[in-house]
């Protein structure tokens, strides 16, 4: 399988909560709903990590670490 193929499989990939990925250039915007609580976000962008540590109905993307 390719890399491309195993990305889009990960961004389609849910839980009973919502999605649990999701690549985004830039900062993933905030208080979006469809997001699991945990959901990882990656900024390809800026090359950051965030997590979801809202709830399912109102993402909060917080920065993973001390990412520079």
């Amino acid at each position: 399988m390719s890399a491309h193929n195993q990305i889009q499989e990960l961004s389609e990939a849910q839980n009973s909560q919502g999605k649990i990925f999701q690549l985004t250039a830039g900062v993933p915007t905030g208080s979006v709903a469809g997001f699991s609580k945990g959901a990882l976000a990656i900024d390809t962008t800026n090359g950051k990590l965030y997590i979801n540590t809202g709830s399912s109905t109102s993402a909060t993307w917080t920065v993973v670490g001390t990412q520079s």
